[in-house]
């Protein structure tokens, strides 16, 4: 009769032991590639190969410097205006000119308005007379008188370019044109000029026109004064 024998018991000390040496703690594969903590508890990170870091944004655009024109006084705007210079780069040029196409805007990027500037211009006739023929001792003199045309506001800029319906009238056999552009009152006749150089040609000639708020006069005359 056979008896049956009872399991043989390995020590408890050695199984721990054996378990340790194979790695079996529960861990498996995935406890093995765990990395190493650094001294500072942080793992080591390394990117993969060919990835590109971030690109940093540009710096932000600084805005163009401009005049806040809102709030000046008659005063205050004539005096900016006369200074704001040009664009084109010549010597004491204005950002705000009165030519034969009318009012012009071109000023610097520079201490230009933040917003549109309201400009008066006016224009007038100048009708004109020969009082005298010219002769070995002197030239001709002629007579001229004024007349208003017409006044009206314009907003210039902030953009650049010439502002519409702002050209002065074509002249005429012995009639010319002065136009103004100001700010504040209506310029008064008496303030026109009173030696008026009387020239051969249609080219507009820059004239002084009395006036605080004055900014800019010009005069155009007949094609051909001498037949007056």
């Amino acid at each position: 009769m056979h008896r049956a024998r009872a399991p043989f018991a390995l020590p408890a000390t050695l199984v721990a032991a054996l378990l340790a040496v194979s790695g079996c703690s529960g861990g498996g594969e995935n406890a093995a590639r765990t990395p190493s903590p650094t001294p500072s508890g942080l793992v080591h990170y390394t990117p993969a190969t060919g990835s590109a870091a971030p690109a940093a944004s540009p710096p932000p655009t600084a805005p163009k410097e401009c005049v806040q024109t809102a709030g000046m006084s008659v005063e205050q705007l004539t005096d900016y205006l006369k200074q704001l210079r040009s664009t084109s780069g010549n010597y004491q040029s204005k950002g705000l000119t009165l030519d034969s196409s009318g009012l012009n805007f071109t000023p610097e990027d520079i201490k230009r308005p933040c917003e549109a500037v309201t400009v008066k211009l006016a224009h007038y006739w100048v009708d004109l007379k020969k009082t005298h023929e010219a002769n070995v001792v002197s030239g001709a003199r002629y007579e001229y008188s004024y007349a208003l045309i017409g006044a009206a506001s314009h907003p210039a800029g902030p953009q650049d370019g010439r502002v519409p319906d702002t050209a002065p009238p074509g002249s005429s056999a012995c009639r010319g044109t002065i136009s103004v552009a100001y700010l504040g009152e209506d310029i008064p006749l008496r303030s026109l000029p009173y030696d008026l150089k009387l020239v051969d040609g249609t080219a507009p000639v820059p004239v002084t026109v009395v006036g605080d708020g004055v900014l800019s006069a010009i005069y155009v005359s007949p094609p051909h004064p001498d037949s007056c």
